[in-house]
């Protein structure tokens, strides 16, 4: 017998799938491309909309507030899939340890033409490398994988952020200054070579340690937050949640303050100051679990939860959904596909705001998509090859236990 909980209802579900629309939310607007320096295009033009004041406090909001949260939610929202993956492959009696190989490959195989041929900043390969390491600890007690999150999230992120910069590896055989030149080349076979210069994996060392190991502690910790029922068993964590609702509203939003600091130049890590990288994890963990706390409490609310509900067609197509706010960017900012090129046109009030019109287009496809279809485009076609050698298994009915698989 396997020793995890039975799969839910589809409707104890929904409200995992309307937050990670609202995960999206903030990748979009985490991601759109945007000029900070607005100051020639408010002198160019004799209207603009909003100011430049309006547009730093903007961007300030966007990096205490949204920039690697949203992510982090999303993060662990795959491990939270990876839970319900595991039940529908044993209630299908299909053997999950194979099955869930062969849709990481999948996806890591998406990843790798997301990254190659539209953009370098694509997440979805290291989460399918982080998700075949799932597979060497999801038989592991609560409490060895909550111990095992926070030693990868916190422990670990910050010590690895550390090696970074003392082994120099902030330093690139690269001009970093060609990343400016991406939005606004002509030339699209100029913006894939770009694109393949400054990629995270081409740039393996330098990049993607950090993300992985990052990654794979959020998800373990959506893995633990599934298995204990934190979506569904909300009576036994509402405590909790009032907790990290506090404690990520106040220490959570000051160590993005602090993030904020490091990363734009205004606070050297010296020796001293070693420990502020393991206290900025932790606060973008507690942030991020203040947000997804938030949430859950308002969904329970009856009115909050007709209006947050208008998020869950996203989310239960959020690979499309993430592709095809690489295609926005592409076609909308970029200069490279000769569609509106806005880069370096628009200030950064505009840009936000076409960022959320966008999203809104998103939920009104993804609701209509949804109502003639059982999942996203994307989605269908990973299912359909993961499913690919249990085509027969699934048509004979069981044949295989739980513990077979």
């Amino acid at each position: 017998m396997s020793e995890f909980q039975p799969l839910e209802t589809k409707n104890r579900l929904s409200v995992a799938d309307a937050l990670r629309g609202i995960a999206l939310f903030g990748i979009l607007l985490a991601n759109v491309p945007y000029l900070e320096d607005t100051t020639q295009i408010y002198q160019s033009r004799t209207t603009a909309l909003a100011t430049p004041g309006i547009d730093r406090v903007l961007t300030l909001a966007l990096h205490l507030l949204i920039d690697k949260k949203f992510i982090t939610i999303f993060s662990i929202l795959f491990g939270f899939g990876f839970y319900i993956q595991m039940n529908r492959a044993e209630e299908k009696h299909i053997p999950f340890r194979s099955y869930f190989i062969r849709r990481m490959v999948l996806l890591l195989i998406i990843g790798c033409i997301h990254a190659y041929i539209f953009w370098f900043g694509d997440i979805t390969r290291d989460y399918a490398i982080c998700g075949m390491f799932l597979l060497l600890v999801y038989r592991w007690s609560f409490k060895k994988i909550l111990i095992t999150a926070i030693i990868f999230n916190v422990l670990f992120t910050g010590a690895v952020f550390i090696a970074n910069a003392a082994l120099g590896l902030g330093e690139y055989s690269y001009d970093r200054a060609i990343a400016g030149e991406m939005p606004v080349t002509d030339s699209y076979m100029r913006y894939l070579q770009i694109n393949a210069t400054i990629d995270p994996f081409v740039n393996f060392i330098h990049d993607s340690p950090l993300t992985l190991v990052f990654c794979f502690g959020n998800m373990l910790i959506g893995f633990w937050m599934a298995k204990a029922g934190f979506f569904h068993q909300t009576n036994r964590f509402s405590k909790a949640m009032s907790r990290l609702i506090m404690l990520g509203a106040t220490i959570g939003i000051a160590g993005s303050y602090l993030f904020v600091m490091i990363t734009s130049g205004q606070l050297e890590l010296t020796p001293t100051l070693l420990w502020i990288p393991f206290l900025v994890v932790c606060c973008m963990i507690l942030q991020s679990l203040f947000y997804i706390s938030a949430f859950v409490k308002l969904f329970e609310r009856e009115k909050w939860r007709s209006f947050l509900l208008l998020f869950a067609p996203v989310g239960k197509m959020a690979l499309t959904n993430y592709l095809l706010q690489t295609l926005f960017y592409l076609l909308i900012f970029y200069h490279c596909t000769h569609g509106l090129s806005l880069y370096g046109k628009i200030t950064i009030t505009e840009t936000f705001l076409i960022a959320a019109v966008l999203f809104a287009l998103q939920i009104v496809f993804s609701s209509w998509w949804l109502k003639h279809h059982q999942q996203g485009p994307v989605e269908y076609i990973w299912k359909k090859l993961s499913y690919a050698p249990y085509r027969k298994v699934l048509e004979s009915g069981p044949v295989l236990t739980a513990s077979d698989s």
